[in-house]
């Protein structure tokens, strides 16, 4: 292990001495890191080089055309047992690669590097622990991730149907799944007397089958595909707070038929559902008039019987954690430091506060500022909807798009998927 010096310095805190040499960092998707950083541009090489001067080090960046080793695992463990280190600093996938070479031990343990006061003075869209471990070990450190799944609504079909307003709905603890349902009856309209449905409550965005969306919902009711149970990985979709939420789903399409799965936003763009189901990043597009004419506010999803009414948490599934091979020879709180500097830094044009930096671009839509505090508590409460995609679960789409079928049975559906999820978690988790 190389020896550190550490140092005093009037701008940066704790920052270390590399004595001149290379750390090189693997991953992609770098300007989503950075604050609005371009670290090919004048203003980013000068903070580049500002850091390297501040640590005595050399950065490199292995680019994600050199390197796929961030998504596909095996092409990782391939390379560290064929002698190439493949970064100090390394962005792995969280769906997939990471907690695969976590398994394999490949990646340096942080529980006694970080400890509270470190994550006490991060933002807090960045202190969400539980993305970062693997069982009860922590080997992330920063995600690239701000925020989970929510529910967009439209403002003017909801002033329109006379329907009560979230805000108040959610001030007073009344944002449930209950609710929703009632929402989302009151909206389902046929406005023009066809006999046929043309104004729906919301429906749940269906680009991947709908998985990562429910996901989110059996979240909010304590539920998941997987749980961490004696540290051991253990499929849970069979528990009945799982089941609630599957019930509840096909409740919405089948009995009450207010929901209605849609693989595009154009149908919510023209203001033909009440709400939607989906990622916070869209509200990009459906608070931008060029894509949304009508008026629409951001939400929390609502709460399962077993859930908190009053949180304005937000549930994430994928994503990407930043963290530290075991072959770096650095000192690995050094390596984070230089990250925090790299990445996380106030500098002069970038704000202070992740939590600012987010709501700020979010805020030139809005037009009530409620929607502002509401999209702040999504990104400051990050949780986890873990084990969801085929890599734990093989062709987890076409098996979610069969269950939303009328005619299955939901607990043979799931008992049938058991046995193949629980193998995958096993293989993966060597358990």
């Amino acid at each position: 292990m190389v020896v550190l010096v550490f140092a005093t310095s009037t701008g940066l805190a704790a920052p270390y001495d590399f004595g001149g040499q290379t750390v090189r960092i693997s991953g992609t998707f770098m300007d989503d890191t950075t604050f609005g950083i371009n670290f090919e541009d004048a203003r980013g090489q000068g903070h580049v080089k500002d850091v390297e001067e501040m640590f005595n080090v050399k950065i490199e960046w292995v680019s994600w055309e050199e390197d796929n080793s961030s998504f596909v695992p095996e092409t990782f463990v391939s390379r560290v047992l064929g002698g190439d280190p493949v970064a100090d600093i390394l962005l792995l996938c969280r769906y997939r690669a990471f907690f695969q070479v976590a398994a394999e031990g490949l990646l340096t343990p942080l529980n006694d590097i970080l400890d509270d006061e470190y994550f006490a003075n991060k933002p807090k869209p960045y202190v969400a622990k539980e993305h970062y471990m693997f069982k009860d070990q922590l080997y992330g450190f920063s995600h690239i991730d701000a925020g989970g799944w929510s529910l967009f609504w439209n403002k003017d079909i909801f002033a329109k149907e006379g329907m009560p307003s979230p805000y108040e709905l959610m001030e007073n603890g009344e944002w449930t799944w209950e609710t929703l349902r009632e929402l989302g009856k009151m909206a389902t309209k046929d406005t023009d007397g066809d006999g046929e449905i043309d104004q729906w409550g919301f429906y749940f965005h269906d680009e991947d089958g709908g998985f990562q969306q429910f996901s989110a919902l059996m979240a909010s009711n304590g539920a998941a595909l997987g749980k961490l149970i004696d540290d051991k990985v253990v499929f849970t979709m069979d528990e009945p707070e799982a089941i609630e939420a599957i019930e509840f789903l096909r409740t919405l399409i089948f009995e009450d038929k207010s929901c209605k799965p849609e693989e595009y936003f154009f149908e919510f763009f023209a203001g033909n559902h009440a709400m939607v189901l989906t990622d916070p990043y869209w509200f990009f597009y459906v608070g931008d008039p060029y894509w949304m004419e009508d008026d629409a506010g951001i939400l929390p999803y609502p709460a399962g019987p077993n859930g908190d009414p009053y949180s304005t948490a937000s549930y994430l599934s994928s994503g990407w954690n930043w963290c530290i091979p075991i072959t770096t020879e650095y000192d690995p709180r050094a390596l984070v430091e230089l990250y925090d500097a790299l990445y996380m830094a106030s500098y002069d044009y970038a704000m202070e506060d992740a939590t600012d930096r987010l709501t700020g671009q979010f805020a030139q839509w809005v037009t009530d500022k409620r929607d502002v505090e509401i999209y702040e508590g999504l990104i400051s409460d990050l949780r986890l909807a873990p084990y969801l995609n085929d890599f734990f679960f093989p062709n987890h789409v076409e098996w979610f798009r069969e269950l939303l079928q009328e005619e299955t049975n939901v607990e043979a559906h799931v008992a049938a998927i058991k046995p193949v999820v629980q193998a995958r978690f096993d293989e993966i988790f060597n358990q």
